[in-house]
């Protein structure tokens, strides 16, 4: 008698057998300091390896998918040894020929940045570059010949690309390319200057760790083609900015045709600096056809935004916001019940909302809640009352 896991068509298997090794695979970007085995098993992909020891028939399948070995994840480990390194580019290249023409995923990084990658594993991969569909390279280029990518990136679609800011990084044309997501960039690197000029993305992210990155990102988006999705993440450090600080930067009046504006906050930063972040954001912009405005932090609760409410108002005037914007996710922002009434009442539009009430510390004592019996009966409609939000479709209290 077969078991039901033989009976199993080999779609369905392969489906499982992806979902086990992506349980079973330490996260590449959360990984602190991975060990030398441990990165040479993800290169070998050693869950699917044990997989494939079940039966003859797993054991097929397993060796025999290309797309089972197309997801390539390599972190340089500092202090790899000679033979340690032999051993990877062994592991790596057995795992490349078992890809056969499979678009790659590939994602390179090295723990002791800004050390360089090791050329010979950038190499190895590099041959295969025609076939990359997304990249991820957070790593020191210096002594790499990427060189050998121009002109082979045909298929790629995504790029998240982290190198120091004294790096010229040139691929040549990514014709495909439609998501780019720059970490501390060279904003007026070659590269990007052309990608800007072709009009091609979709979708385009920085992160920023100081004023004037986030004065370069922000003029950049008058030469973003119409409805791109805008990333920012701002790394604020505390000390960055003088105590009772109210500008940035002197940024002049910017217009753009966005469609989505996300701008979280990383780092141990101070409220009062979100603000004048996200002030200064909502001063500088104007846009039109914006449909979508997510506000968030990568450390909440510990650390919350704070709400802009003047400026963000004069934006919503500017950019007619009451016409277009479908989305706003503020859930990790502090603002007033009074604020928020008054933010909703502009937005006749609006269809998906997001809203929380934010942890406080112990020196800020309660306050005031945000998500209260009168604010959710302004909400709702109700014979004899106009609905807050009429259009509202979606509403998530956090």
């Amino acid at each position: 008698m077969t078991s039901p896991a033989t009976r199993l068509p080999t779609e369905t298997l392969c489906d499982i057998f992806r979902l086990v090794v992506a349980a079973a695979t330490p996260e590449f970007w959360l990984t602190p300091s991975p060990s030398v085995q441990t990165e040479l098993e993800r290169v070998a992909n050693a869950p699917l390896l044990r997989l494939s020891k079940v039966s003859s028939r797993w054991h097929d399948i397993a060796m025999h998918t290309p797309t089972l070995w197309s997801n390539v994840e390599v972190y340089d480990v500092p202090g790899r040894g000679p033979m340690d390194l032999e051993r990877m580019i062994e592991l790596l290249t057995v795992r490349l020929e078992r890809t056969r023409d499979a678009p790659l995923s590939v994602k390179l990084a090295r723990l002791d940045f800004p050390h360089p990658l090791h050329p010979r594993i950038f190499s190895l991969l590099a041959q295969h570059s025609q076939r990359w569909q997304t990249a991820a390279i957070a790593c020191y280029l210096e002594g790499v010949d990427h060189s050998i990518l121009k002109g082979r990136l045909s298929r790629l679609k995504k790029l998240l690309l982290q190198v120091p800011q004294d790096t010229e990084v040139f691929f040549g044309i990514a014709p495909c390319l439609h998501s780019l997501t720059l970490a501390e960039p060279p904003f007026r690197s070659e590269s990007l200057t052309e990608i800007l000029r072709r009009k091609q993305l979709r979708s385009f992210g920085c992160l920023v760790r100081c004023p004037g990155q986030f004065q370069d990102a922000i003029s950049l988006l008058p030469e973003l083609p119409f409805q791109t999705e805008f990333f920012l993440t701002v790394g604020l450090v505390r000390g960055m900015f003088q105590p009772h600080a109210t500008t940035l930067l002197s940024i002049p009046s910017i217009t753009a045709q966005i469609s989505s504006l996300l701008c979280a906050m990383a780092g141990d930063f101070d409220s009062y600096h979100s603000s004048l972040v996200l002030g200064q954001l909502f001063d500088s912009l104007t846009v039109p056809d914006l449909r979508q405005v997510l506000l968030g932090s990568y450390v909440y609760p510990q650390l919350v935004l704070e709400w802009p409410q003047a400026q963000f108002l004069a934006f919503s005037q500017r950019s007619h916001l009451d016409r277009h914007l479908k989305t706003l996710r503020i859930a990790e922002v502090r603002i007033t019940e009074s604020d928020l009434l008054e933010v909703l009442s502009s937005l006749q539009a609006l269809a998906h909302l997001e809203v929380g009430d934010v942890t406080r510390t112990v020196d800020e004592g309660n306050g005031c809640e945000l998500i209260t019996d009168s604010f959710l009966h302004a909400m709702l409609w109700t014979p004899g009352q106009d609905c807050l939000v009429p259009c509202l479709s979606h509403f998530t209290c956090v």
